[in-house]
């Protein structure tokens, strides 16, 4: 068995850090001393007694093996060592209290920089058009943000925070649910004009299918009427694959075939007839659309902010979700299905 290293002693170390802040102590007090012409004034601002003041100095300057200051009963003067270490000291002081007050302004006004991972479907149709606003109701904000259909380590990447259109298992993450996502099975006007449209989940089996390769099954789409609990499994085939919602979407639109869509994705292809809803009956498995990050401690002001902006957001189109009422996150770990 090795022995124990001296160095990381819990005493040995609690000693060194008392050491440290002792010295730091010490400086802090001399800088008062010098600002206010004496030890008494100095002993009034820092609220103690004038003889932990002295005993102070006195221990500083046997630190340093330097006089710093000449002492007499109507006077009080700086060597030209202490004139050195006020100039130093002073300027450290003041940038501790510069980033003091940086930091306050972190918690009182959102800025910094905040990286965010979203799907890219969800980010190019709803982040991305919000972000213009959103930075100009926080311009201190910095932005980086990640379009990538995959799950992300939040930690080890370096993310504050990201949006998951998935289902979610218990674990360390803290996520908030939005919204609700629902997929339906689309075709375009010219497509159906050739094909006749399926009536069942089985009539698919007959038709070209364009495959969302993401999913976790993409020859398989499951379909369940209103009327009855049980899923359908239908096998499905096509010559059209793609890795992205909207790609597919671009598909569906030329009559390249029959898709299955998020509702974000082709709500306004559906208002407008450019896209028809098929087996109207039958709905497609949902989805929750959450925000997630790494822990619930210290949330800093810009991911509070960026959170509450988007969940806004999402409540302006809740013809495209079923939207979520506001409530605190659980804990969770996206097993992700991006959209």
């Amino acid at each position: 068995m090795q022995g124990t290293n001296p160095r990381s002693s819990p005493r040995l170390i609690d000693f060194i850090l008392g050491q440290h802040m002792e010295h730091f102590t010490a400086i802090a007090t001399f800088v008062a001393v010098v600002d206010a012409g004496s030890f008494t004034a100095a002993a009034d601002t820092l609220d103690v007694a004038r003889s932990v003041v002295s005993r102070r100095i006195g221990a500083l300057e046997a630190r340093l093996e330097t006089r710093l200051l000449h002492r007499t009963t109507r006077r009080l003067a700086l060597t030209d060592a202490g004139k050195l270490f006020y100039e130093r000291a002073e300027r450290a002081m003041s940038q501790m209290r510069d980033a003091e007050r940086e930091i306050s302004q972190l918690r009182d006004e959102p800025s910094g920089r905040l990286v965010i991972s979203v799907p890219m479907s969800f980010g190019l149709t709803h982040i991305f058009p919000a972000l213009p606003a959103l930075k100009l109701r926080y311009p201190k904000l910095e932005l980086d943000v990640r379009l990538e259909d995959r799950q992300v380590d939040l930690l080890r990447e370096g993310v504050d925070l990201a949006i998951r259109i998935a289902d979610l298992d218990t674990s360390s993450l803290v996520a908030r649910k939005l919204a609700t996502v629902a997929h339906c099975v689309v075709a375009s006007p010219a497509y159906l004009a050739r094909r006749t449209a399926p009536l069942l989940p089985g009539d698919l089996q007959a038709h070209e299918c364009l495959i969302y390769t993401l999913s976790k099954t993409p020859g398989t789409w499951r379909l369940r009427c209103a009327e009855a609990p049980e899923w359908n499994a239908v096998a499905v085939r096509g010559s059209m694959h793609a890795n992205n919602s909207l790609a597919l979407r671009e598909l569906a639109l030329a009559g390249m075939g029959v898709a299955l869509l998020p509702d974000f994705v082709v709500a306004r292809d559906l208002a407008e007839g450019r896209l028809a809803r098929l087996l109207g009956d039958w709905h497609a498995t949902e989805l929750g659309l959450y925000v997630v990050y790494p822990t619930r401690r210290h949330v800093s002001l810009a991911v509070k902010a960026f959170i509450e902006f988007i969940a806004t957001r999402v409540g302006a189109h809740s013809s495209q979700f079923a939207v979520e009422p506001a409530r605190r996150g659980k804990s969770v770990s996206p097993s992700d299905r991006p959209a």
